[in-house]
């Protein structure tokens, strides 16, 4: 080509400038060099970065053509003669699919089938939630999936190149190549970051399966096969198999790749696994979710109230929840929520929950503290018409209707601010009493909160405490005892 390129050349000297002379001269080398580059590249690429159609056939000329005796052309001439991938080597032609270049291991096994201090199969995203209509990458995938594994080769040289060593996947990527679980070929880009793909997935479940055996082998071929077909979805159905598998879905996975599904108790999960608290307990994978992420033992929960995010549920002695009944000064409905009935109200309270800081303050005494001071701080002493009306002592039944106009009025009379603050303390598991009595000599109408602790009856007065600070300053009559201020009268009935 250089020959030919140069008889141009000296055909055009003279009809071309100096410049030009140059700038055609330059373009020969630069093609020359593009020959050679191509010739080098086609001998050196490796398997990973050729295409089947380049491995498979060498050249035209890498053989030499057939002839009915051996002549001068019998040999390959200098350019004709292949170079070191004449011979392509097992791995020099991946096709598309293509096994990896290890067959799996047949003693890979699964443990945490059989621990029993439950470890952990997923954690929470950074900022302290689940998200699980998030995706999840093929590396964090693997780490998760390499835990659940033992007897996993040592993966210290990743075959991929797109894998760096910085990668906290790094190893775990290694070990499952070399057990033969993954798809993709030494060489090739793996695409860490890429996020997980259904088929891709129930390939590994598939390839996993045929390391193990018996009942195992049975429940992983039925796994992949299920992750296939869609049916660990919340769908039910795969769309298709390039369709991207959500984590509230990855974890339904985890937990059934560890056996762990069969015995999933709903109630204890409930009462004591780690709930995240963007999932919504009508979530169709809310219990796995919660398995998935729930370190240590999952135990029957204690009977009595317990506050989960939030709310307040009850269980029996069986560690069941308490569902559409009363029990104690509380109302629990079909959900097994607490609740006053009226849904106006249940949102009033869980915002004043909420914006009060009592959801997180686990201690008794603190969270308590927190919605009496709300109570106070945000609400003013109102006589509305509807108000006027005193509650004849030692009555009930009225507790809500004045929280919820208390609510809506931005405050009301003693018998507002003791309802109010007395279900939020109920909320919080707090046998709570509201009363309807009387105070002082006069015997004047009057409204407060009863709590029971040690055998004494301790008074919370809210609207007390807020209408004397505004003449006498702030005080500090959070829970105080009989006749400390008033002669309370009532009529206990606990």
């Amino acid at each position: 080509m250089l020959i030919v390129l140069t008889v141009l050349l000296s055909g055009m000297r003279s009809s071309l400038s100096l410049r030009d002379e140059e700038t055609v001269m330059a373009r020969a080398a630069a093609a020359q060099e593009a020959e050679n580059a191509a010739a080098v590249s086609a001998a050196v690429v490796s398997a990973a970065t050729v295409t089947p159609a380049d491995a498979a056939e060498p050249t035209a000329t890498a053989e030499p053509t057939p002839t009915a005796t051996p002549t001068a052309t019998a040999e390959p001439t200098p350019t004709a003669t292949p170079t070191a991938t004449a011979e392509p080597t097992s791995t020099a032609a991946p096709t598309e699919g293509a096994e990896p270049a290890v067959t799996p291991v047949s003693q890979i096994s699964l443990s945490v089938a059989e621990q029993t201090e439950h470890p952990a199969l997923m954690s929470l995203e950074a900022d302290g939630l689940f998200h699980g209509e998030n995706c999840m990458t093929r590396g964090q995938f693997c780490l998760l999936l390499a835990a659940l594994l033992d007897h996993l080769p040592e993966g210290t040289d990743c075959p991929y190149p797109d894998v760096s060593q910085e990668s906290g996947a790094y190893s775990a990527i290694a070990s499952l190549y070399m057990a033969g679980l993954l798809t993709e070929a030494a060489g090739e880009s793996f695409s860490p970051g890429r996020y997980v793909q259904r088929e891709w997935a129930a390939d590994i479940l598939t390839r996993l399966a045929s390391c193990l055996s018996g009942a195992e082998q049975t429940r992983v071929e039925a796994l992949g096969s299920a992750v296939a077909s869609g049916t660990t979805s919340e769908s039910g159905a795969a769309d298709s198999g390039n369709e991207l598998l959500r984590r509230d879905e990855i974890a339904v996975i985890l937990v059934r790749l560890a056996g762990r599904d069969e015995n999933l108790d709903e109630d204890a999960l409930f009462f004591t696994g780690n709930i995240p608290a963007d999932m919504d307990m009508d979530s169709w994978a809310w219990a796995y979710v919660t398995d998935a992420l729930t370190e240590g033992a999952v135990e029957t929960a204690e009977p009595g109230v317990h506050r989960v995010y939030g709310w307040l549920y009850a269980a029996w002695d069986d560690g069941t929840i308490m569902r559409d009944m009363d029990y104690g000064v509380w109302t629990f409905g079909l959900d097994g929520r607490y609740t006053t009935g009226n849904e106006e109200l249940d949102e009033y309270l869980a915002q004043a929950l909420e914006e009060s800081g009592a959801n997180d303050l686990p201690e008794r005494e603190e969270a308590l503290a927190a919605v009496y001071l709300y109570v106070k701080e945000n609400f003013e002493y109102l006589v509305m018409a509807e108000d006027m009306t005193s509650e004849d002592v030692g009555t009930t039944g009225w507790e809500y209707a004045r929280a919820l106009r208390f609510f809506q009025n931005g405050g009301g009379t003693c018998y507002g601010y003791a309802a109010t603050f007395g279900i939020l303390a109920r909320l919080l598991g707090e046998t709570a009493y509201i009363v309807a009595g009387q105070v002082n000599q006069f015997y004047g109408a009057h409204s407060w909160v009863v709590i029971p602790e040690d055998g004494i009856d301790w008074i919370y007065d809210v609207e007390l405490e807020d209408t004397r600070s505004e003449r006498h300053g702030e005080l500090e009559l959070f829970h105080i005892q009989n006749y400390m201020i008033y002669n309370y009268w009532y009529e206990p009935d606990w």
